[in-house]
């Protein structure tokens, strides 16, 4: 495939500074905004009862209103950083805006209500207390609300682009994902020992050619239907892969040991498809064999959390591997999901674990 490749921008990897980001500089720049707005905010009041404000004098008013507008600010936002993560835009809008407006009307009243109650006593006998204090609070709000909105509108906006990308580099993944997938599996050395076995068994053991015939069909029929799959469930790779290595093992016989130790629990989560698949034609072709030092593969649960698969290491010296399939498998998953494949190796272990998705990650 000569297509060229679909890169994020740099702008998207490593946005430009922006105030809703966390870190020190663009929580002081949000803290002098509304700052300075809430100190505004009561000025404003002060003057619309003609009355002339003196900080300096009384300076209680004054910090309270800026605390509680800058927790106002700051909780909403930390509100929408939560929902980001659990409850993201770009699936369920309508229940993603009940969440934001329930939370932060929530935040909001429960901040105004400490602060109202934080005041000294004699402060609720003076004149225009009441009205006073419902301007400040109402002026104050729909800065903060507006503020708020604006920031998150571009934090929205930017995320929206970067999914489209991300989408985008997800489709291409796919199809070379695809593209390798036939390329391995119809490439003529793959054919000719599946045809050379086959003409041995109709030869030999006619039974047992049709079922390695049909097992073959079976194999290519999940080819074809699963290729425009984003994810599958894992019973369907795993009854996937006990064709792909009956295929092996009526080559390879005793050489070849695949172990699957997985519970019911676990079989309707999802992996990408084929992933599992390239794992282990990846062991088979950089590894040794034989009756006397078979190669075995072992997929199991790992953490609950994870698909491992291990073989163990018999590398073979005439072997070259660019490491495309565990890129591409890499890949997919952190377009998918936002997680990584892990692998380790020791001495005499080669194991890869693969995170188990959701049908809706």
């Amino acid at each position: 495939m000569t297509k060229e490749k679909q890169q994020i921008p740099e702008e998207f990897r490593t946005p430009r500074l922006n105030i809703i980001n966390t870190g020190f500089t663009p929580t002081i720049i949000r803290f002098l905004i509304v700052s300075a707005v809430g100190f505004l905010v009561i000025v404003f009041v002060y003057f619309l009862y003609g009355e002339s404000p003196d900080p300096l004098k009384t300076p209680f008013p004054f910090v309270l209103s800026i605390i509680a507008f800058n927790l106002i600010s700051e909780g909403n936002i930390i509100i929408n950083r939560v929902l980001d993560k659990k409850s993201p835009w770009f699936f369920k809008i309508a229940s993603r805006l009940k969440k934001q407006l329930g939370w932060s009307f929530i935040w909001t009243v429960m901040i105004a209500a400490i602060s109202f109650l934080s005041l000294p006593g004699h402060v609720y006998e003076e004149q225009h207390f009441f009205m006073s204090a419902v301007l400040v609070f109402i002026f104050g709000v729909l800065f903060i609300l507006i503020f708020n909105s604006i920031l998150f509108l571009r934090s929205f906006l930017f995320n929206w682009k970067k999914s489209v990308l991300e989408v985008e580099t997800l489709k291409q993944a796919k199809i070379e994902s695809d593209y390798k997938i036939l390329q391995n599996q119809l490439n003529p050395h793959f054919l000719f020992n599946c045809f050379s076995t086959l003409i041995s068994e109709i030869h030999y053991d006619p039974e047992n050619a049709a079922e390695f015939t049909q097992k073959l069909a079976e194999v290519y029929r999940y080819l074809l239907q699963k290729k425009n799959d984003i994810t599958v469930p894992l019973w369907e790779e795993l009854d996937f892969i006990n064709d792909f290595v009956f295929l092996h093992k009526h080559r390879m016989g005793e050489a070849l040991v695949v172990n699957i130790d997985i519970s019911e629990e676990y079989k309707d989560l999802h992996i990408p498809p084929m992933s599992l698949q390239m794992l282990l034609e990846n062991a088979i072709k950089h590894n040794r064999s034989s009756e006397k030092s078979p190669l075995t593969i072992d997929i199991n649960i790992k953490n609950k959390r994870f698909l491992n698969v291990c073989n163990n290491l018999q590398p073979k010296n005439n072997v070259y591997s660019t490491g495309t399939g565990l890129q591409n498998i890499s890949q997919r998953y952190e377009m998918l999901s936002g997680r990584s494949i892990k692998i380790s190796e020791t001495e005499e272990l080669y194991c890869v674990e693969l995170p188990l998705l959701f049908d809706n990650d």
